[in-house]
């Protein structure tokens, strides 16, 4: 049985390495802003499955570092925790949803009514759009 809740930052630093930066050091994985910020984690039987940060400024959440471990992708925890977050996101008053989406993911984000903006950039030897969803 799976169940969402806010953590400290610290708790998703290791799964943030693990899935989205295995070649980095943890000390890199740390955001200068992870203080500010929101963070979620889906648990299924108590065990840390997926994590995400939220970042409001104004009506607008920014979502960064989703990741979910690698042996339980494709099996809804990171639909489930998408949707919590976009759920959070209009809790908060927010009326835009958005991310810098490495280009590979960006199908999975289309799902969900997020579109692709034109705004594209490379960083640490991958391609990122920025994709957003209207609440």
């Amino acid at each position: 049985m799976s169940n969402i809740e806010q953590i400290p930052a610290y708790l998703t630093w290791h799964i943030r390495q693990q899935v989205l930066y295995p070649e980095m050091d943890l000390e890199e994985v740390k955001l200068s802003d992870d203080e500010d910020g929101i963070h979620l984690a889906l648990f299924d039987n108590n065990q840390l499955i997926s994590v995400v940060s939220l970042f409001k400024s104004g009506t607008s959440m920014q979502f960064r570092k989703f990741a979910t471990i690698a042996e339980y992708q494709s099996r809804g925890y990171g639909t489930e925790l998408l949707n919590y977050l976009i759920n959070v996101s209009q809790t908060e008053g927010c009326n835009r949803v958005w991310c810098n989406a490495r280009k590979n993911a960006s199908e999975f984000y289309s799902k969900f009514g997020f579109s692709e903006t034109d705004k594209t950039f490379q960083k640490n030897g991958r391609d990122f759009i920025i994709m957003e969803k209207t609440l």
